[in-house]
């Protein structure tokens, strides 16, 4: 995913328009947060004037033939509060439609912060009160026009993306975040000869997107106790060398057992890849 300034936020919004809604419910609830918090309410209509619009106008045309309807009702209530009581996935369809219309995200190579720019207090408190039933815990801050319920906190941010839909927003935004950490604790050891640590770095890497893979598309919880115990810790320690995870273990293990775990772990992750349609991962 591209990191250059705007585009990772850009590419995100571009993945969450074609999420498929579940239900007509759902669909509901994206299109009122869209009508509400576009700039202009016919950019809904016409798809311009916002930062998304080659593709705004065909995720309205989407939610409505979710929902059933041609036109979205001028109806709808005008403080929709009671999304509050609504359904997770309502919840979540609805803060994706407010991100869509006044979201941005920063790319992880320069710092962690999500936000979303609503146009009044009740709004603001509106959005930031979702996040929070969803678990997330969001800042409110008023800039110029605007009410602002943000987060900053990276591993937060990431669950936003992967609650809304943005899968492949998370793996690009976690493997950006491992990199850079990765290399941070790189230029802290200056005598380790730099290419077993490149090896090291593209290793830590695979293995941390194979472990997601197999998280999103089967559950860790499916692992046997010993791959999953193994997948924990080189999540909590993605710096960490095979030799150092072993010696976390319960038993401890040796790096040649460590490395085996990890053999399995790819194997199991390839396989998930193939039955999913996706793309084989290309050798560390």
């Amino acid at each position: 995913m591209r990191d250059r300034k705007g585009t990772f936020s850009r590419a995100v919004k571009e993945e969450l328009a074609r999420v498929k809604t579940r239900d007509r419910r759902e669909a509901y609830w994206e299109i009122l947060a869209l009508r509400r918090y576009l700039k202009r309410p016919k950019d809904l209509k016409h798809g311009e004037g916002v930062p998304v619009e080659p593709f705004l106008m065909r995720r309205r045309i989407y939610l409505m033939k979710q929902w059933g309807a041609r036109e979205a009702p001028e109806s709808l209530p005008p403080a929709p509060s009671s999304v509050l009581s609504s359904n997770s996935s309502c919840r979540r369809a609805f803060l994706r439609g407010a991100f869509l219309a006044r979201g941005s995200i920063s790319s992880p190579v320069r710092n962690h912060h999500l936000e979303i720019a609503l146009p009044t207090s009740k709004d603001g408190l509106l959005v930031s009160s979702l996040l929070g039933k969803e678990g997330l815990k969001s800042g409110l801050v008023r800039r110029r026009s605007s009410h602002v319920a943000y987060l900053k906190d990276a591993d937060e941010i990431a669950e936003f993306l992967r609650m809304t839909g943005a899968f492949q927003a998370v793996m690009d935004y976690e493997d950006i975040r491992a990199r850079k950490s990765l290399k941070s604790s790189v230029l802290r050891v200056v005598n380790m000869d730099r290419a077993n640590v490149s090896r090291a770095v593209e290793a830590s890497i695979k293995q941390l997107r194979d472990i997601r893979t197999i998280d999103e598309e089967l559950g860790l919880s499916h692992l046997p106790a010993a791959l999953k115990e193994l997948a924990r810790l080189r999540l909590e320690n993605p710096d960490l060398t095979m030799e150092e995870l072993g010696q976390l273990l319960v038993p401890a293990a040796s790096k040649s057992a460590v490395n085996h775990r990890f053999r399995r772990i790819a194997q199991i992750a390839e396989g998930l890849r193939k039955q999913s349609g996706g793309e084989p991962e290309s050798p560390a």
